[in-house]
């Protein structure tokens, strides 16, 4: 055991596994513990990455593989349901000013990349977090075969249904963002993909998005309000085989109307690749540590993927817990407590401030007033392009930190 103790992580997701590359590199023990037997990473999904989770990356050495590995984004552009262009800025502008790219990649590719950065003996798969209780000495992390491990700090970094969460905070449902998500990766190029651009579509109650790949192949996300779910002939399902030939082709005819190329990913693309998921968070909660115990990720703060920001700020979390531990003797349990608190104080108002936005951002994404739908297409259309700039980070006080919550 090292001098200056050891930590235990819920969880080998993105944050779980950032924060252990992280802590190790701060000189500290870390053991995750992961329910699941292997297989990271949703089946035909993938996820963007941003300039300020690119240099989180590259300061745990590993932004080179995840950048070999996607597709940078030169462009994003806004339409609206009759095709018409109503928002957009070159996101190489924004690049340049951070020193990194925004890419978009698999996200099997990316959890591979962080779990090949960890030895075999500092991941445990099929190991189920069930509890904690915290001693004097340390903290017990305990496990649903009945066993437990012993170290001086835990981190919950165990997602949105988070064991951890539940017994720091009580047992509550997550809340509903009111709209469903299908996502997949089409080995059909969209429309312009030779200029990597990024495209969100807004409709009535419905979008859909496009990001391009490597190998010429689109990463999409069609969205759908409750009610044009209901409408479109939907119904609530879940699990790994909910998504049939039925379902895919009422989804392809619930975007007739809009732009072709939805219709046209939708349809290059086999059901059973098509990652069907209701969309849930939770609302800011304060209190994201103990002594001895720390909230991160999804656990602390999940967000809807309106922006694409939920991986990003897990990425940033991990780079903040090891900067406020290093040099820390995790023995001292009155220290402890206090760098846990500077990390609350520090990233809190960043990561809530993104889930906040992404809420809102959701909510304005799935209008069905057609008089508040035409409004919000207004309004975009007047954005100028320096505004949109400012929006993603470029204006005149802006820092790495203030830059990734937007």
């Amino acid at each position: 055991m090292t001098a200056r103790g050891r930590v235990l992580i819920a969880g080998a997701g993105i944050a779980g596994l950032a924060t252990a590359i992280a802590l190790r590199g701060a000189g500290f023990e870390v053991t995750v513990h992961e329910r699941a037997d292997g297989g990271f990473g949703a089946a035909g999904s993938a996820l963007g990455l941003n300039p300020a989770a690119v240099l989180a990356l590259r300061a745990l050495g590993l932004d080179g593989p995840v950048i070999e590995s996607g597709a940078e984004v030169h462009r994003w552009e806004l339409l609206n349901w009759n095709g018409e262009r109503i928002g957009g800025w070159p996101q190489t502008k924004v690049s340049e000013a951070f020193g990194a790219p925004s890419v978009t990649l698999p996200r099997a590719r990316l959890h591979q990349t962080l779990h090949a950065a960890l030895s075999d003996g500092e991941l445990r798969l099929g190991s189920t977090v069930a509890g904690y209780r915290e001693t004097a000495a340390g903290v017990e992390l305990l496990l649903s075969d009945g066993t437990h491990e012993r170290g001086h700090l835990l981190i919950g970094a165990d997602g949105l249904n988070s064991a951890v969460r539940r017994q720091m905070h009580g047992d509550t449902p997550p809340r509903p963002a009111g709209f469903t998500a299908w996502r997949a990766v089409s080995d059909k190029a969209a429309e312009d993909h030779s200029y990597l651009t990024a495209r969100q579509i807004l409709g009535s109650g419905a979008t859909f998005g496009s990001w391009p790949l490597p190998g010429g192949r689109t990463y999409w996300v069609a969205t759908l309000a409750d009610e044009e779910r209901e409408t479109a002939g939907l119904t609530p399902r879940t699990g790994a085989s909910a998504h049939t030939p039925k379902d895919h082709a009422a989804l392809a005819d619930a975007f007739r109307k809009a732009p072709p190329q939805a219709v046209a990913l939708i349809e290059a693309t086999a059901p059973a690749k098509v990652v069907r998921t209701p969309i849930l968070d939770r609302p800011p909660l304060a209190g994201w540590s103990t002594v001895r115990t720390l909230l991160i990720g999804d656990a602390a703060h999940p967000m809807v993927p309106t922006t694409g920001q939920g991986g990003g700020q897990a990425l940033l979390d991990a780079i903040a817990v090891a900067d406020v531990l290093r040099g820390a003797d995790l023995h001292d349990h009155h220290g402890l407590a206090g760098r846990l608190h500077h990390f609350e104080e520090q990233r809190f108002p960043v990561a809530t401030g993104a889930a906040q936005a992404a809420w809102h951002l959701g909510r304005l994404h799935h209008e069905r007033d057609p008089e508040q739908v035409a409004l919000r297409d207004r309004r975009l259309q007047a954005v100028t392009e320096a505004e949109w700039l400012s929006r993603q980070g470029l204006g005149p006080a802006s820092t790495a930190a203030s830059r990734s919550s937007r």
